[in-house]
């Protein structure tokens, strides 16, 4: 069992999740969402055209202009907090700030998508230390061997834990931003 893979893919979906939170703070990455309809596949809003940030606003600069339409309604349809707006070739995406209700509620959000997160960690913990008394019930590894592996699986949890503060502690930093 690699515990490190496991923990390393838990906090990088935690992460994942965090982004798909709406915060103060606008990013070209709010948009990694989105899948557009290109010819019947669906395909990754930034496969489309390239993506620019300013202030509150996103601009996607279109490679085939024809798609203007079918970009800027993939964006409504996944956002009702973005006011699309359609150009020649490109499409601006304003953002309206947060209000201080959905502020706290993101909070909340993060916050408990954080205690699963930790919780997922504790339970990859878990499955280490049964596996190595399984291992020690058999004879494969010595008690020393299993003290050794039940200290080394808990460092590793708590670090994969102080990750998973740091990054809600950044999104809290981000939600204060108005």
């Amino acid at each position: 069992m690699d515990l490190k893979k496991k923990n390393s893919d838990t906090i990088e979906h935690f992460k994942t999740e965090l982004k798909k939170l709406r915060s103060g703070r606008v990013t070209a990455q709010a948009l990694d969402h989105v899948k557009v309809d290109m010819m019947g596949a669906m395909k990754p809003l930034k496969s489309c055209g390239q993506i620019s940030c300013h202030d509150r606003q996103i601009l996607i600069v279109l490679y085939d202009p024809s798609m203007t339409q079918a970009v800027a309604k993939a964006i409504e349809d996944s956002s009702s907090y973005a006011q699309v707006i359609m150009e020649k070739g490109q499409v601006r995406v304003n953002f309206s700030p947060p209000s201080k209700e959905t502020r706290q509620e993101t909070l909340k959000l993060a916050s408990k998508k954080a205690e699963e997160a930790k919780v997922t960690i504790r339970q990859h913990r878990k499955e280490m230390n049964d596996l190595l008394k399984k291992q020690k019930s058999t004879s494969e590894i010595t008690e020393d061997m299993q003290k050794k592996g039940e200290k080394k699986a808990q460092e590793m949890t708590d670090q994969a834990i102080k990750e998973i503060d740091a990054a809600l502690a950044e999104k809290e930093k981000e939600l204060q931003e108005v």
